[in-house]
């Protein structure tokens, strides 16, 4: 669950990035603008784009219903819940060589009838990012950004024992990237990575840094396909190696290494009917603790993401399966017990309807199954809640 919430966190930066280049594009011809008689509503919005800073915000309340509150596999607990998000934007598209855009959002969910373990949850994420672009197909970014979470985690992936618990946790990481455009439709992004994550109820604190690089071939918006590859290293403040066997290894101190890759394809298309877009993506994790062997797997994942905008109506899924299988853990007893395996799986579908420019409603559908050969590692749950938007 975490790790699907913050890959939607970094999606929804990308998406932030993209906005702000197409800004940036807008306020760089403004003498292109004025040669063109407009419609006063058009001239206005162009007008504000180019002006020095531009800003946004979004506000969203909802009710909804979950029906495994503490991800459990044997005694789910269901409760009725309302939820406030909140987002805002502050950018500054490309003048003088440099651009800075930054945003901060907030998701704070509450249970009418709370259970004893949890009241609820929420998340707060802040952002920010400067790029500076001395030649046109050369940019430097450096970003940096603050969380924080208070919600039920799963972290069983790297535990020897089942651990679901509500916990808090605060991190924070900073992020170094180039981007440098190439002949032919190519871009190569190479980037550095530093990240430092702090739990409050959990012995789980680690400082890890990541670097590897993205290359990534586009034509317009029907088709760009991506290969990314990142090797990272996680050191844990507290927590110990453990033998072949299971067994704690005190005085010890455990270390990952990570390594990942993934090709992505990505496709858009018009139709009279609306805007549909389209990407896959496939990759693979390899994690190794650097000692007996014990917690290192191998996760193959797929994710789908589909969407389609008409002129009232969005429709959004996305969608998304693992498969982690370990590499000496095992799951029984006998001679020859079977490897632990876990397939994990994940599936969010939204629908909006368009009020006006300001007002939204949607409902969404979230629903998520971890399912493993050890029967106390397994749970499901379903989210679902309707609610309303508005854009500032």
């Amino acid at each position: 669950m975490r790790r699907f919430l913050v890959f939607l966190f970094l999606l929804f930066a990308s998406s932030v990035s993209e906005l702000a280049a197409a800004a940036a594009s807008l306020s760089a011809q403004p003498a292109q603008v004025t040669d063109v008689t407009l419609p006063p509503e058009l001239q206005a919005e162009l007008n504000s784009l180019a002006t020095r800073w531009h800003s946004s915000a979004t506000l969203r309340a909802s009710v909804g219903w979950r029906d495994n509150v503490l991800l459990s596999p044997f005694v789910p607990i269901e409760r009725a819940f309302g939820r406030a998000e909140v987002e805002a934007m502050l950018l500054r598209p490309m003048q003088g060589h440099w651009e800075f855009l930054s945003f901060v959002s907030g998701d704070v969910l509450r249970y009418f009838s709370p259970p004893a373990e949890t009241a609820g949850e929420q998340q707060w994420a802040v952002h920010a990012e400067g790029r500076w672009q001395p030649i046109e197909p050369l940019r430097f970014s450096l970003k940096g950004a603050g969380y924080f979470r208070d919600m039920v985690v799963d972290f069983s992936e790297t535990e020897a024992r089942r651990e679901v618990a509500p916990t808090r946790v605060f991190g924070g990481y900073a992020t170094a990237a180039t981007r440098a455009l190439l002949p032919g439709g190519f871009r190569f992004e190479p980037s550095l990575q530093v990240r430092r994550t702090d739990y409050r109820e959990y012995s789980g604190d680690y400082d890890e840094v990541r670097t590897g690089g993205r290359l990534e071939w586009q034509r317009g918006i029907a088709l760009a396909i991506s290969v990314a590859g990142f090797d990272g290293r996680r050191d844990y403040d507290q927590r110990p190696n453990y033998s072949a066997s299971g067994r704690v290894l005190p005085g010890t101190h455990l270390q990952f290494s990570l390594r990942e890759g993934e090709v992505r394809v990505r496709t858009g298309w018009m139709r009279p009917g609306g805007e549909w877009n389209l990407a896959a993506t496939v990759g693979r994790v390899e994690n190794r603790d650097e000692a007996s062997g014990y917690f290192d797997y191998d996760q193959e994942r797929v994710r789908l993401e589909l969407g389609w905008e008409g002129v009232l109506w969005r429709v959004a899924l996305d969608a998304e399966a693992k498969r982690i299988e370990y590499r000496i853990q095992t799951v029984g007893s006998g001679i020859t017990p079977p490897p632990r395996r876990a397939d994990d799986s994940a599936a969010t579908l939204r629908v909006e309807r368009l009020l006006n420019a300001r007002w939204t409603l949607f409902v969404e559908n979230h629903w998520e199954r971890s399912r493993s050969n050890e029967r106390e590692f397994s749970y499901r749950m379903n989210t679902v809640l309707a609610g309303a938007q508005r854009e500032f």
